[in-house]
């Protein structure tokens, strides 16, 4: 009886075992059960006018999607289209073929033509000399013998006529030829006019439909990042790392999706963006840089890099000096941002920290080794004693990097002969003041370098590197679990397993925006570690952290709260 009063006063816990839960927490006293449920969900009951909000965007998602089975049918008219073009070519190189041959015969019986004219003008000629010997000849004795035979001069004028005959025939034979070659000339001709304007229509109805799928395809794209930005989903990046070798076991058929050749099984994986080993620096940053612009804004975010040693994700958060990596790509969009916006006073805070064998350790203080621990107040996770650095422009944050990477824990292992055994984070604290409004605002960007994912007998470690890929294990198994609680909703998520996860809490737990990159490997001899990593990275994709919240404070208050 009790659970029935409590699904009717809590609407938003549908599910049973979820009701007894709360009930266990709370030592089944209702008064606490309500201020727990108000606590979570008061601020979408105080907000009706958000809901309806997001649920019309979601609306206009769902309209969109049914555009899809329109484009579905333009691309089969097109298909069309292209079959009725091509049987118009294939006609048009029948009839072509046809003409030819027609020519060739009109040829011929105009020489046959020419034969027989000669023949008939020959025997002509024969005939009149002989008529003209006849009628010239001196007179002769009685009886004499004929010049002539008369036999044969009939003989003759039967072949004369049937020559004359022969000729009207085959001179009738051609016009008939040549009056049909020419209407079918004339036919093609048409012909050919109809499929040059076919053609041209095939032209501007494909030019109309890509037109008009790059316009729903857009439509699409922003529709999905603004459902992504409502439902405050991770966005996952794949990047493949490029081999010496010849034999990869990654294919990248489209900008979405790598498939997995494990000894001639394939396995397909689905991401926000796929970068292939070609890709650069400046292509691999382009998909965080919507994020990373919000930061200025008072939002916080995070990117993560995720793979096992050796994949590449040192490069891809810190590069190089001639090919810089997110982290200095994003600190420098950060300046730029700042630079443009005359009217708002920036102020930036830098700190650099390694989670070293479970310790944390301070990477800009004189003594690195330092072991700092973690308060948690509220919502709030902060490391007492953290030294934050202010910087001014590029060089400045530069060297502070610097300073720090020195100070990185660094040691080999089979695997890299420079492997961090670390997870390092760096965070910069974005501080803004409104000169005209007096709004304040803080952002913080959070960009994280994972340790390595491998199993310890891939690492072959021993000693002191064992313990290391035992912390390094542990740590990133407690991420997963995160992940997996989130993924789920479930009603505890262990944030405090680790204190990598702890550190994390704020940017997973519904504050911020995250991006996470999944490093791999397209050597044979990783695929079991490549599909480990794709596996996490398409598991957490699908982890909803909810709408990220802005942090910005009125005027009438001039302390900025985080």
């Amino acid at each position: 009886m009790f659970k029935k009063t409590m699904h009717g006063a809590l609407p938003g816990l549908a599910d049973q075992k979820e009701i007894t839960a709360a009930l266990r927490q709370c030592n089944y006293d209702p008064d606490e059960v309500i201020s727990v449920y108000l606590t979570i969900f008061g601020d979408v009951l105080l907000q009706p006018s958000d809901r309806e909000q997001n649920q019309r965007e979601l609306n206009s998602f769902r309209s969109h999607l049914e555009k899809d089975r329109v484009i579905e049918d333009l691309k089969q008219k097109l298909l069309n289209k292209e079959k009725e073009v091509e049987n118009l070519f294939h006609r048009n190189n029948h009839l072509a073929r046809e003409a030819h041959y027609l020519s060739d015969v009109v040829q011929h019986l105009n020489q046959k033509v020419a034969e027989l004219e000669a023949d008939q003008q020959e025997a002509r000629e024969k005939i009149r000399a002989l008529l003209t010997r006849r009628s010239t000849a001196p007179p002769v004795k009685p009886a004499p013998k004929p010049s002539v035979d008369p036999g044969r001069l009939l003989e003759v004028s039967r072949l004369t006529r049937g020559l004359n005959i022969s000729s009207k025939q085959l001179r009738a034979t051609v016009k008939h030829w040549l009056v049909d070659m020419g209407n079918q000339v004339k036919q093609l001709a048409e012909a050919v006019v109809r499929m040059n304007e076919a053609e041209l229509d095939s032209h501007r109805e494909v030019e109309d439909l890509r037109a008009l799928y790059r316009k729903e395809a857009m439509e699409r794209k922003v529709l999905y990042n603004k459902l992504l930005e409502l439902q405050g989903n991770i966005r996952v990046f794949c990047r493949c790392r490029g081999g010496s070798s010849s034999i990869s076991c990654l294919e990248v058929p489209s900008s979405e999706e790598v498939v997995v050749n494990q000894k001639g099984n394939k396995k397909k994986f689905l991401f926000d963006k796929v970068y292939s080993s070609s890709a650069t620096q400046e292509k691999v940053f382009e998909g965080t840089f919507p994020v990373i612009a919000s930061c200025v804004d008072g939002y916080n975010v995070c990117i993560l890099a995720y793979g096992q040693t050796g994949s590449g994700k040192t490069f891809t958060m810190m590069g190089t000096k001639d090919q810089p990596g997110v982290n200095i790509r994003s600190i420098r969009e950060l300046l730029r941002i700042c630079k443009e916006r005359e009217n708002v006073t920036y102020a930036l805070k830098i700190s650099m920290l390694e989670i070293y064998n479970e310790s944390i350790n301070d990477l800009l203080s004189k003594n690195p080794a330092n072991h700092l621990e973690i308060r948690t107040q509220g919502k709030s996770v902060t490391v007492p004693g953290l030294t934050y650095t202010e910087v001014e422009t590029e060089d400045d944050i530069l060297n502070v990097m610097e300073v720090g990477e020195k100070n990185r824990k660094i040691a080999s292992t089979k695997m890299n002969i420079e492997s961090s055994r670390s997870h390092l984070i760096v965070t910069l604290q974005v501080d803004g003041t409104d000169s005209i409004s007096g709004v304040t605002s803080r952002g913080t960007l959070t960009l994280c370098d994972l340790a390595g994912s491998e199993r310890i007998s891939k690492t072959e470690a021993r000693g002191q590197r064992l313990v290391e890929a035992a912390a390094i294990n542990k740590s990133l198994t407690s991420l997963g679990q995160v992940f997996s609680a989130l993924k789920c909703n479930a009603l505890h998520v262990p944030f405090r397993n680790s204190k990598l996860t702890h550190l994390l809490q704020p940017c997973l737990s519904g504050d911020a925006k995250a991006c996470v990159f999944v490093n791999v490997s397209p050597d044979p001899k990783n695929v079991v570690e490549t599909l480990s990593t794709l596996q996490f990275g398409s598991s957490i994709r699908q982890v909803a952290l909810g709408k990220a919240a802005q942090h910005v404070t009125p005027a009438r208050n001039t302390k900025a709260e985080k």
